[in-house]
């Protein structure tokens, strides 16, 4: 499982944001209602919706230069709490007020992208660098829009120019080494997963797809530790444990793998693709009933699952059981390549 970085300008930006709009609250009783607002950032996002909607009350705040900061800090709140029809429309309400601040643009086309409109998020984004052209948050989270939409070339290009104007993003580090690995770029994304690593060490996305890479590159040590390391900084990581479960169960390490598969399991207990895995390490291990026991709950669900029939498939032949060849048959009339995918993880 790939990871993105989230675009994370919302809060490390928003202070900022709030000094560019040049807050000035007036004396009284508005001043302190204004601050509680502001101050909120940290609090329950209901909490700080509550502070600032008090602050747009009549009379609060009575200098009209507060507002947009406190809009913004609603605005942040609304994010937080994953309503982004409301986040949108205190951004609106920002941008109406002051229409040239480059990061309010930013910031509205992270919550564009949140929803999926990825082509209001570019927009956004491109109004940002015009009135900001070395806004480098403003490219790394347009390279993750043009990313979603398929534009992989453009994408490299944002997280290229985010890198030359902030070399110390590791976001955009994270993200260009992901658009090289679906390109097929293994020694790139490497190179760009260890340099974000570099930069933070605690990053736990960029753990997470270096391990996968590796696993792609056959260099499963270097895969475990990687996972190993996201698990360190995560407990809970349910990619680190998938990959971690998968690299064991390719390396022959069959004991640790079911480990993982369990605690994934324990974690997400319909998890197709943990299921799968779970399904193909008992099976070389040589538990084909368990095996089975696997596949079969996926595919209650998902009868197309073309993994899970192929894997029942083999555990079925393990058992001299005839069905098995229909079971193969079905998942290679849905994925024909899927006999030569699993051949590369010793699965035949």
């Amino acid at each position: 499982m790939t990871k993105l970085a989230e675009p994370g300008i919302t809060v490390a930006m928003l202070g900022l944001v709030t000094g560019c709009l040049s807050l000035a609250p007036a004396f009284g009783q508005g001043v302190n209602q204004v601050e509680k607002c502001l101050a909120a950032g940290s609090a329950p996002p209901d909490t700080a919706i509550r502070e600032c909607t008090l602050a747009m009350q009549p009379g609060q705040p009575s200098d009209k230069t507060s507002i947009p900061a406190v809009y913004l800090s609603r605005a942040d709140a609304y994010v937080r709490k994953a309503d982004y029809d409301r986040a949108l429309a205190d951004y609106d309400e920002v941008i109406k007020l002051v229409p040239e601040t480059a990061i309010t643009f930013a910031l509205r086309g992270e919550v564009f992208a949140k929803r999926g409109d990825y082509d209001s998020a570019i927009a956004d984004y491109e109004r940002a660098i015009e009135l900001e052209p070395n806004l480098a948050s403003a490219f790394s989270n347009r390279g993750l829009a043009w990313a979603a939409k398929g534009e992989l070339r453009l994408a490299v290009a944002d997280y290229t120019k985010a890198i030359k104007l902030d070399p110390n993003l590791p976001a955009a580090f994270n993200n260009r080494g992901l658009a090289h690995a679906i390109r097929g770029e293994l020694d790139s994304a490497i190179a760009d997963y260890t340099e974000a690593i570099r930069l933070d060490p605690k990053y736990v996305n960029a753990y997470d797809n270096r391990g996968n890479a590796y696993v792609s590159t056959g260099e499963h040590d270097r895969a475990i530790a990687d996972f190993t390391a996201a698990l360190q900084v995560q407990p809970t990581d349910r990619a680190a444990l998938s990959g971690r479960c998968w690299a064991r169960s390719v390396a022959g390490r069959l004991p640790a793998a079911l480990t993982d598969c369990n605690e994934l399991l324990r974690l997400q207990p319909a998890d197709a693709a943990g299921l799968n895995m779970r399904g193909f390490t008992h099976l070389k291990a040589g538990q084909a009933d368990k095996a089975i026991a696997d596949f079969d709950t996926v595919l209650r669900s998902d009868p197309n699952n073309a993994g899970a029939l192929y894997g029942r498939g083999l555990a079925k032949l393990k058992k001299h059981e005839q069905t098995g060849h229909a079971d193969i048959a079905a998942a290679k009339a849905l994925k024909p390549q899927i006999e030569q995918d699993l051949a590369r993880y010793d699965i035949r």
